[in-house]
């Protein structure tokens, strides 16, 4: 009987356990001059893990114009993109409607 119960707390510990999942991540180089997120203007690259296979990706400047939004395929859950972000200004990059960065660029 002792054994039972032992089981049985086990799987009802197991049970309520929360699921290990790898939340998805990004995060941004500046391809020509700067330090990220403090990059000058130009192509700024994106890369992140442990997304879906498509993916939206929304990409606003500071007052709140769409630089891109469009959606994005994954390969194995490996997220790439390059945003060309010319203007100085902050830009908010969002994916599936979460905000995942900022970047600011200059001169």
């Amino acid at each position: 009987m002792k054994r039972i119960l032992c089981i049985g707390a086990l799987v009802l510990i197991t049970a309520l356990l929360p699921a290990q999942t790898n939340q998805p991540s990004l995060s941004g180089s500046c391809r020509f001059d700067g330090d990220y997120p403090q990059c000058m203007g130009g192509e700024i690259v994106f890369t992140g893990a442990n997304f879906n296979a498509q993916v939206h990706v929304k990409v606003t400047n500071s007052s709140g114009d769409k630089v891109d939004d469009g959606d994005y395929t994954t390969n194995g859950g490996v997220l790439t993109f390059v945003e060309n972000l010319s203007f100085a200004d902050t830009y908010t990059i969002k994916i599936d409607g979460q905000t995942f960065l900022t970047v600011t660029t200059g001169g």
